[in-house]
């Protein structure tokens, strides 16, 4: 395998682990990433017109004409795979995960009720305190099933990923419920995730759905609306880490950069997903864009502004607490440098 398609296959690999697209690819026509625990199944995907053009299969053993083929596990934590001699995915459960040393690529799981009260309990000390749990923003990790976390669901379900047990059931997850079984086409599976999805009142109930009660992760979910804000905080902080700069307080997390500010009680940033994400330290102020994964380093008062008009969703209502000039030069910087202060859809955590 060559460079470029080890890239690829990786990028699908992430896809299919978080539940989030791969960036800047068109919607397929059959399903982007499969991963299946036995390649005898594979026959039958592709019979069923699951399997097109541009799927990545994914199955233990070698690599054969319809799947490339790997060593190891990915539907168990405390496991680990392997492509070729270039490529290692380890796979943690979220508990445990911040006693382990991040060694490479890992992708995080939520694996039980136990494990999603854990995630809870991080977000939550992020929120009020503004103290992120430190394993979750090594630039090598990644959380799984994102959307079942308070993540927009936007770009997942079947057409983007799919599990298959060794017993033939499928899900888009190892940890969700069960859509379908090999030799059920693409249709009926989206239309099983579609109805799973309208009797929850928080989306995606499929993802986790094998592994957290959906009364509880509704009721969890829906008492935290700030929770896909934290997810698009996650990779903010990891692509601060990468580039050497940490101590980092974030807007909305245990505070905000202009002084006062945070008891007006001003959240449209925390409430609206994929906006751009305002850190701060004693020397400077940065503006991470989810959509091109850039930063601006500013200085305060600028990223105050930015933090203004993002917390109050307009320059207009951001206008009651600093100069509308200032507000606007601001807004007009980042819509010049095309990283508009305001939500794009982007998909957070990939």
């Amino acid at each position: 395998m060559d460079r470029a398609e080890l890239r690829r296959v990786k990028q699908h690999l992430m896809s299919w682990g978080t539940g989030q697209a791969v960036p800047g690819s068109p919607a397929p026509a059959s399903v982007a990433t499969i991963v299946t625990a036995d390649p005898a199944h594979i026959a039958g995907l592709a019979q069923s017109g699951l399997i097109g053009p541009g799927t990545v299969v994914l199955a233990p053993g070698p690599d054969t004409p319809g799947a490339v083929g790997f060593d190891g596990a990915l539907d168990e934590p405390g496991t680990e795979i392997s492509i070729g001699d270039d490529f290692f995915l380890q796979t943690q459960d979220y508990a445990t995960s911040e006693f382990m040393s991040i060694i490479g690529p890992t992708l995080v799981r939520v694996s039980d009720a136990a494990d999603f009260r854990h995630f809870l309990s991080d977000a939550d000390r992020a929120y009020a305190e503004g103290v992120f749990p430190e394993f979750a923003t090594a630039p090598a990790v990644r959380i799984a099933d994102l959307p079942g976390l308070g993540a927009s669901p936007d770009g997942d379900g079947p057409r983007t990923r799919l599990y298959v047990n060794t017993e033939g059931d499928i899900s888009t997850s190892p940890a969700g419920s069960v859509l379908g079984r090999v030799g059920d086409p693409l249709s009926a599976l989206q239309a099983s995730w579609d109805r799973a999805n309208t009797e929850s009142p928080l989306p995606c109930s499929v993802c986790l759905g094998a592994t957290v009660p959906e009364a509880e992760r509704s009721r969890e979910l829906l008492e935290r609306p700030w929770l896909g804000r934290y997810l698009d905080v996650l990779p903010a902080l990891r692509t601060m880490t990468v580039n050497n700069v940490g101590g980092l307080r974030v807007s909305g997390f245990g505070g905000r950069i202009t002084q006062g500010f945070a008891e007006t009680g001003h959240d449209h940033d925390l409430r609206e997903p994929s906006t751009p994400v305002v850190m701060w330290d004693d020397e400077r102020g940065y503006v991470y864009d989810l959509a091109s994964d850039r930063v601006f380093a500013v200085e305060h008062i600028a990223a105050s502004a930015a933090e203004l008009i993002l917390a109050t969703g307009s320059v207009r209502d951001a206008a009651e607490y600093a100069r509308p000039e200032a507000l606007s030069q601001v807004e007009r910087f980042f819509t010049d440098a095309g990283a508009p202060l305001v939500s794009r859809g982007v998909l957070a955590g990939v």
